[in-house]
């Protein structure tokens, strides 16, 4: 996915991103973009090979892109992804919390080791994140969060019900960080797409991929988000919809 001559202004210059579940989909997309729009990005996930295949994408077309394997689940892996950046860039500017997991199972079905996963990815590495970030956004005056949630967190999917919830508490942490950050330079938000042609936009069973999202769509709006005046206040929650159903009947 190329986004190179596509940035606005390039207001984002010299700014360091970390962007969660960076190796595919929504997360090398949201990547490419901040590279192109002069950020320094940090991708982290799980699959050390199609990280490092992003970020190379990203140096050869003239960004700057540091790839760090990371567990999202593993508080570690997370202490050393945070290490990592300040260390070779310095204090996080913008956190894109895109890692996610689902499971399409009922409540009666989902196992409560299937629980504490879809939370640990989708909640708990979210808020560990952000809660390292702030400080030094809160001191420099400046910060973006960006949660990638989905429909189902701000309605109620039937056989959804582990993913559904967590993404409500998602919704929810970004706006205790935006009602907390009203006059220090910082901003979040809660993009929640519907179906995206990416992994996870299979999970559903019976869903139309060619009436699904395009990742280039979603980028674009997280785009748009980030260069907002100062003073514009939008959200924290962004529903992105597509405007053909892609569920059958």
């Amino acid at each position: 996915m190329n986004y190179v001559g596509r940035g606005l202004d390039r207001g984002l210059r010299g700014r360091v991103a970390v962007v969660t579940g960076g190796s595919g989909g929504i997360g090398a997309g949201l990547a490419a973009m901040l590279a192109d729009d002069g950020a320094r990005v940090v991708l982290a996930a799980r699959r050390e090979d199609a990280l490092e295949r992003v970020a190379t994408s990203i140096r050869e077309t003239g960004g700057v892109a540091l790839a760090v394997p990371t567990d999202v689940t593993d508080d570690d892996a997370l202490a050393n992804l945070i290490e990592r950046t300040r260390t070779e860039f310095g204090p996080i500017d913008i956190v894109v919390n895109n890692a996610g997991y689902a499971v399409w199972k009922p409540l009666e079905q989902t196992s409560i080791a299937e629980w504490d996963r879809t939370f640990a990815v989708n909640v708990r590495a979210a808020a560990y994140l952000c809660a390292a970030a702030l400080p030094d956004m809160q001191e420099r005056g400046f910060g973006r969060i960006i949660n990638i949630a989905s429909e189902a967190g701000v309605a109620i999917v039937p056989g959804f019900a582990a993913y559904c919830v967590s993404k409500h508490a998602l919704r929810a942490l970004t706006e205790v960080i935006q009602n907390g950050n009203h006059t220090n330079g910082i901003k979040a938000w809660v993009v929640c797409p519907g179906f995206v042609d990416t992994d996870m936009g299979f999970v559903v069973p019976g869903a139309n991929p060619k009436d699904f999202l395009q990742v280039e769509e979603v980028v674009d709006v997280v785009r748009f988000l980030l260069h907002t005046g100062d003073n514009v206040k939008l959200g924290p929650e962004i529903l992105v919809r597509t405007m053909r159903n892609p569920m059958p009947g």
